[in-house]
């Protein structure tokens, strides 16, 4: 008897093929990212047990099932089911559909960022999203079971519960307070329309016992360098004890998983105090789990995150990771890093813990130096900077764009990508910036955004046979390269309009829609064959 079933959209509910970076993709609005493209090459299924039960997970819902279990709840009450399988699992039984969401209206910077400069419409992760509702909104008349909605885009449902049929809208962190509402909502007591968890210490926070996604597992929680656009830094820095680590891997190894990868806003941060970085929690960390994981065939340890400053403090343990992760120009690593503005006054106003132990106005160097030390080392690095602080000047834009112009100079391998400010609920800078669109912007801020992408265009042209060798299965990989050459044709052509006469953009661009087209399909089985 499954008592509470947790889900989420498709566009969170798969593995990406193998590649976490593909999830980008769905950040594209639906119009232009054909079926058969988000529904196998995208977001393909998750498989399932017998009963309709995930083989592996989106870390998040492992997590929060983790704490069920944890607070008092059997292992057979609960269920991790994916969107397309709710139909068979949901039944009389069932007391609390719990939805997790990432980006559930379309708001994330990447989502939103995508859909200015792509013309508008819904997001793939929206559009997901609300096919799911849709879903639930019917089971849910048909059971009467209560509809829990919680994760990190919660704070885009707002006043919108009654619209989705959302009893609770949950945010925060799950470990200690869902499981509580929980019991709460069995038992039959009222419930407040929207809950705060609390935050956890490490110690109350349990090891997953469904596998991981792509061998997903958290290192730390959190953030201490405050930056007010971000939602990780508003939670009090934790580090996971390195005993709940390697459970979590050892679990994922075991069954059959193929990879291990941190989530961490910094890698760098793992066992720090605060800002007081501890390098030899570090380097514990990658020498423990890769004695673990080589045992079953997995030689390389991902993370997903790291500082400049950090990295810029502990450049023996850069170096570390890099050897001991035998890593090569063949074999890099992609983490994600905030260079966010160039001009220091934006750096003093919005993000002064980033450069710490340096000072706003050492920031540019702090990013030259930074990602030569990353590029030295053969970590890539995807570099996101942010277009449209509220009070931000046509001069604040060209120091940053003569910043992507000094990296260029000097050969900086990686991606450049520009992202919209968003006014993110629970950010230090909610209610003080509003969602901006490209006729917002002065032309300084355009040439910013062009700077970024052409950068990353030609990156990308180098890279991207070595990003899809995650991608399972040849087939696949050959598919997804054909497709990722068209585009890239593509992304040219668009950026010489962004960067010409952006009411293009609106006015042509919004009606294009490739949601089935038969020339993109010649394509695909073209590569298809030619990899058999």
């Amino acid at each position: 008897m499954v008592r509470i079933i947790l889900t989420a959209d498709r566009a969170v509910f798969t593995d990406f093929n193998g590649s976490e970076a593909l999830g980008f993709g769905l950040c594209v609005p639906f119009r232009l990212i054909p079926a058969f493209v988000e529904y196998r090459i995208l977001a393909p299924p998750v498989p399932v047990d017998g009963y309709g039960r995930a083989r592996y997970a989106p870390y998040p819902l492992a997590k929060v099932e983790a704490a069920l279990v944890a607070g008092g709840f059997r292992r057979e009450d609960v269920a991790v089911v994916p969107p397309e399988h709710l139909r068979s699992v949901v039944g009389k039984d069932t007391e609390i559909l719990a939805v997790h969401v990432l980006d559930p209206q379309g708001l994330a910077p990447v989502s939103w960022t995508l859909e200015v400069l792509t013309g508008g419409g819904k997001p793939c992760t929206q559009y997901e999203f609300e096919r799911l509702m849709t879903l639930v909104r019917e089971l849910k008349r048909k059971y009467g079971f209560k509809v829990v909605v919680g994760g990190p885009g919660a704070w885009q449902l707002r006043g919108l519960e009654d619209k989705f049929g959302i009893d609770v809208l949950y945010e925060g962190e799950a470990e200690l307070t869902f499981p509580k509402i929980a019991w709460r909502i069995l038992r039959g007591e009222d419930m407040p329309k929207h809950v705060v968890g609390e935050q956890p210490p490490p110690s109350s926070i349990p090891p997953i016992i469904t596998p991981s996604r792509n061998g997903v597992v958290e290192v730390t929680r959190g953030c201490p360098r405050r930056c007010h656009f971000c939602s990780p830094t508003m939670r009090f820095f934790r580090t996971i004890p390195l005993s709940t680590v390697l459970k979590e891997v050892e679990l994922n190894l075991r069954r059959g998983v193929s990879a291990v990868s941190f989530a961490t806003e910094d890698i760098m941060l793992y066992g720090a105090e605060g800002l007081n970085f501890k390098p030899e929690a570090v380097r514990k960390l990658f020498t423990s789990v890769l004695k673990v994981s080589r045992k079953y065939g997995v030689l390389k340890v991902g993370f997903s995150h790291v500082s400049l400053s950090s990295a810029l403090v502990m450049k023996d343990t850069v170096r570390f990771i890099t050897d001991i992760n035998n890593l090569t120009d063949s074999e890099p690593m992609f983490p994600q890093v905030g260079l966010e503005s160039g001009s220091p006054r934006m750096v003093r106003k919005y993000f002064g813990g980033k450069p710490y132990p340096w000072r706003p106005e050492e920031w540019p160097e702090v990013v030259v130096d930074g990602v030569k030390l990353l590029n030295e080392n053969y970590w890539y690095p995807c570099l996101t900077y942010i277009i449209g602080f509220p009070d931000a000047t046509p001069d604040d834009y060209v120091k940053t764009t003569e910043l992507l112009d000094r990296l260029k100079s000097e050969g900086f391998r990686g991606w450049v990508f520009p992202l919209f400010l968003i006014p993110m609920g629970g950010t230090l800078i909610e209610g003080r910036a509003r969602f901006k669109v490209l006729r917002d912007l002065p032309p300084e801020a355009l040439e910013c955004i062009t700077a970024g992408w052409r950068m990353s265009l030609e990156f990308s042209k180098e890279i991207y046979p070595k990003l899809l060798n995650a991608v399972n299965g040849k087939l696949t990989r050959r598919i997804i390269q054909a497709l990722v050459s068209k585009a890239l044709g593509v992304l040219e052509g668009w950026i010489d309009t962004l960067s010409k006469n952006t009411s293009l953009i609106e006015t042509e661009f919004s009606k294009i829609n490739l949601r089935s087209v038969p020339s993109l399909l010649t394509t695909l089985i073209k590569a298809g064959l030619s990899a058999l």
